[in-house]
């Protein structure tokens, strides 16, 4: 029985949207499509919060498919920055495929980006594959990855 039928978007809690609109949009190359703001019964009853009021940018990801990442900032009640970290069962990240993971990398760290390590490869079935972790403005990790097949 089929439940999933695609992926729609994802959506990552930020402190300040001010500080992570320029990571996503101007260094990662993030195309923004709308901003709203949630307020009242119905986004307090989703989340199980009462009086939980966001506001939201969805944006587009930049590889032609029509999943969106959506930033939220919760504005009541305030959010915090999470504890979790690599390896934290409750941790979580997402890998965005690049062309060529070594310019990725040096021009992004040229326009100050923090980074876990440098870029490794490992040795895969399918050939070399290539990855490197950078923190976004709350220190959320983020995977680059170069397939044989980019």
């Amino acid at each position: 029985m089929e439940i999933v039928k695609g992926l729609d978007h994802i959506a990552l809690t930020v402190s300040s949207l001010e500080k992570s609109l320029p990571f996503y949009v101007d260094l990662l190359g993030f195309e923004e499509l709308e901003r709203h703001r949630l307020e009242g019964e119905t986004i307090s009853t989703m989340v199980g919060t009462p009086g939980v009021v966001m506001q939201v940018v969805r944006l587009k990801i930049p590889d032609g498919s029509n999943v969106a990442l959506d930033l939220q900032q919760y504005v009541t009640p305030k959010g915090t920055i999470s504890n979790a970290r690599l390896g934290m069962a409750n941790h979580s990240h997402f890998a965005f495929r690049v062309k060529d993971l070594t310019a990725t990398y040096g021009r992004l760290k040229q326009k100050g980006a923090e980074f876990v390590s440098a870029p490794v490869a490992f040795g895969l079935e399918h050939g070399t594959v290539r990855v490197v972790f950078l923190k976004d403005p709350d220190g959320f990790i983020l995977e680059l990855v170069e397939s044989p097949d980019e």
